[in-house]
């Protein structure tokens, strides 16, 4: 038999949005907390959601495309991996052909849907796709970035190149640093499936 957990509850007609951007919206709920007091719970979506979602663009030869792009909030670039939010009818896998293309120049061979992502789920009303993006082996020199959204820099790392980057301060990104761990986990998986196969 499961444990029924205490939860957070919403009065009726307790969902208020108390400020709408074109871009994202801001809510101040009434709820009933698990204990049964009354109280309010401050929380954000994306305006006109589309989805999003972030990929995973990786070269046969294992090599990791990652970007470096400016990120007002905190006041400085971040190394990510390429992500970007849907368009009307788009499925995350269509998302994430269009805008690789876009931040790098580079069409991926192969797209895979590896699951969904909410990093900060206290806050934030919706979840972002985690897309593998098998691409060709390309140079540094072959991309394309999409400087005006602040793309300034790219790399093609191995796994040990990658590990350094992503133990220094450099990337402090939530949702590239859950994609990547959910990318090794998925691709652990199938190294297991493969052995018990043989």
């Amino acid at each position: 038999m499961s444990e029924q957990y205490p939860h957070i509850e919403l009065q009726p007609d307790g969902e208020n949005k108390v400020f709408e951007t074109p871009w994202i919206d801001f809510y101040y709920d009434d709820i009933v907390h698990a204990d049964g007091k009354k109280g309010n719970y401050a929380w954000i979506k994306r305006h006109f959601d589309h989805g999003a979602m972030m990929v995973i663009p990786v070269t046969p030869s294992e090599k990791y495309l990652v970007i470096r792009i400016y990120r007002h909030p905190m006041k400085r670039y971040f190394w990510e991996f390429p992500a970007g939010l849907g368009e009307a009818g788009e499925s995350p896998l269509d998302t994430a052909r269009r805008e690789l293309v876009e931040e790098t120049g580079i069409a991926p061979t192969r797209v895979e849907l590896l699951g969904q992502d909410s990093v900060v789920s206290g806050i934030f009303g919706e979840s972002s796709a985690v897309v593998l993006a098998e691409i060709p082996e390309v140079t540094v020199e072959d991309l394309e970035l999409q400087s005006d959204e602040g793309i300034v820099e790219a790399r093609l790392l191995t796994r040990r190149e990658l590990i350094d980057l992503f133990t220094s301060q450099e990337v402090g990104d939530g949702i590239t640093l859950s994609c990547l761990a959910r990318y090794w986990m998925w691709r652990e998986q199938k190294m297991n499936e493969k052995q018990e196969k043989q």
